[in-house]
């Protein structure tokens, strides 16, 4: 690209201009405004763009090809600029005032905060007060004596004032003097603030240790009822299982009882049976044996003796 060659952008001076008479009634006094004025900006700061991006296309082939670019650059940029100023001077203005009332809301926030904490500290303050006011009684009775005090001395200054000199150095003594005891009535107000402050911590510390002791005893009471519930249900299960332990002995003792009653039933009937035995075996016994003399005979004899050995053993 020669020197002499006509230096093109794809934005104009009269294109510019246009855009000059669009802006100059922008302003950003209503959300649709303020939007208008947001996008023409950004168009604005687009143009620049572009023409920058331009400036550096044309300069790449000669250096003083591209001072003249930037001379045309810098002419349109200025050109624009002075549009865009304005429009960023009014979209400040919007902004600082948007920004003023936040501001405004988040005070209004903040001080109801403290003023919902005022008003809880000077309630605290109240009930302080009103245990100071005896003190504070006290004191202006004490104060009242000072004056009446200071009030004799002033008399008795006036009725010896003789000379200037002597009552000007009376009445700087009589101040030094005024302004020594009202020292000592602020030090010991003061201490008495604070030995109030101490009784009030000394209050407060005491109503936690109440409060601790009224937790143990309810702690302590509710672990003795606790104990006494299992207590309790210790001896019923206790009493249940030695009922249970009966009922169960009953009804051993019951079924040895039957047992013992079956036995005997047995015994008795065995009797009976045995009764019949033993009459038949003294039957057996009473039955003579046949005189004989074959040998083979004896064996019929010792049979009839085992026989009634049986029988006598079946009826025992």
């Amino acid at each position: 690209m020669t020197p002499t060659a006509i230096i093109r952008y794809d934005i104009t001076r009269e294109a510019i201009a246009t855009k000059r008479d669009e802006c100059a009634a922008l302003t950003f006094d209503t959300p649709q405004n303020y939007e208008a004025g947001r996008k023409a900006i950004a168009e604005l700061r687009s143009t620049r763009t572009r023409i920058e991006e331009r400036r550096v296309e044309l300069k790449r082939d000669a250096l003083e090809y591209g001072r003249r670019v930037d001379a045309v650059a810098k002419e349109l940029t200025a050109l624009v600029l002075e549009i865009e100023a304005p429009l960023q001077a009014k979209k400040a203005e919007v902004d600082e005032e948007k920004a003023r009332k936040k501001r405004e809301r988040e005070e209004a926030e903040r001080a109801a905060i403290e003023a919902e904490i005022r008003a809880k500290r000077e309630a605290e303050e109240a009930r302080l007060r009103a245990e100071r006011e005896a003190e504070e009684a006290r004191l202006a009775e004490e104060r009242a004596r000072l004056a009446a005090i200071a009030a004799e001395h002033r008399a008795e200054r006036e009725a010896i004032e003789a000379a200037r000199l002597a009552a000007e150095q009376e009445a700087i003594a009589e101040r030094e003097r005024i302004a020594a005891e009202q020292r000592a009535a602020d030090e010991a107000a003061r201490k008495v603030r604070e030995e109030e402050g101490r009784k009030l911590a000394a209050e407060r510390a005491a109503i936690e240790v109440e409060r601790r002791r009224v937790q143990a005893e309810r702690e302590a009471q509710e672990r003795a009822e606790f104990e006494r519930q299992a207590r309790i249900a210790a001896v019923k299960e206790a009493a249940e299982q030695a009922e249970r332990d009966r009922i169960a002995a009953e009804e051993r003792r019951v079924a040895e009882l039957e047992r013992q009653a079956r036995e005997q039933a047995r015994i008795e009937a065995l009797r009976s049976d045995a009764e019949k035995i033993n009459a038949y075996a003294d039957a057996v016994i009473e039955v003579p044996l046949p005189d004989v003399s074959d040998e083979r005979l004896g064996v019929v004899t010792a049979a009839r003796g085992r026989y009634i050995d049986a029988l006598e053993a079946v009826a025992s």
